[in-house]
């Protein structure tokens, strides 16, 4: 319960960091789950999001990122991931590379191409994700 709290606190002052931006929405198919995402602008020099995994198990993710590269078309970001599988797994910690691509003229909808190295606590082994998503920026 304690692990919850604090990763909800964490979540909150990323969002109140963020208190200007735009909301942005997405779908997500990596190679451990299928996420649904909210989080604040992506094309934000700094954003936030969170993420709820629908696979077998539902787990809650926080993913905080930095644009590298920030141009109309495309976004190269990096950051961290904090999140829980579900169940007793535990927390685990990610390091995300993602590109968001932007190909349309309307700059709110684009596809998400990602790739993290997974730290699982509790003795578990590291492992290895990848995956696209479309995401869709409200503005």
């Amino acid at each position: 319960m304690k692990k919850i709290i604090l990763f909800s606190m964490a979540m909150i002052l990323m969002v109140t960091l963020e208190s200007q931006a735009q909301i942005s929405a997405g779908v997500y198919r990596l190679s451990s789950a299928t996420f649904a995402t909210i989080g604040t602008d992506p094309d934000n020099q700094m954003f936030g999001e969170a993420r709820v995994s629908t696979g077998s198990t539902v787990g809650i993710e926080g993913t905080f990122g930095y644009n590298f590269v920030q141009r109309d078309e495309v976004n190269f970001y990096s950051g961290f991931h904090l999140g829980t599988e579900g169940g007793d797994r535990g927390l685990y910690l990610g390091v995300p590379l993602g590109v968001l691509v932007k190909p349309f003229s309307a700059k709110n909808f684009g596809f998400l191409l990602e790739a993290s190295p997974i730290f699982p606590g509790e003795n578990r082994s590291n492992y290895f994700r990848a995956g696209i998503g479309l995401k869709y920026t409200f503005r």
